[in-house]
């Protein structure tokens, strides 16, 4: 195989990862916004703010919703790549590609 098609496999696999990874974190975003109410009621006994901006919002609650949501989309997306990792793992036998990091200057 030659530099070029190695190139072009190498540069296929990586697309279709990222598409995999992707595919993954976009499925994932209604369970973590479910998983962010299901928090926070639980937490509060109450329902989440509406609008966390809003005036109605104090301090408190916004900073809490922000932290909670940030935490829990973070984890539920890290959960799916890493599960969309070991599909690709078993499906090709190989790890996900890595991005190549170019050195600057």
């Amino acid at each position: 195989m030659t530099t070029r098609a190695m190139t072009a496999a190498r540069a296929r696999r990586l697309q279709q990862w990222t598409l995999l990874a992707a595919g993954a974190s976009a499925l994932a975003a209604p369970v973590a916004e479910r998983a962010v109410v299901a928090l926070w009621r639980l937490a509060s006994d109450e329902e989440p703010p509406l609008d966390p901006a809003g005036p109605d919002t104090t301090w408190g609650q916004a900073l809490a919703w922000t932290a909670i949501s940030a935490v829990t989309v973070a984890v539920v997306q890290l959960a799916a790549r890493r599960g969309a990792a070991v599909a690709w793992q078993r499906a090709t036998g190989r790890r996900p590609p890595k991005r190549v990091r170019r050195r600057s200057g």
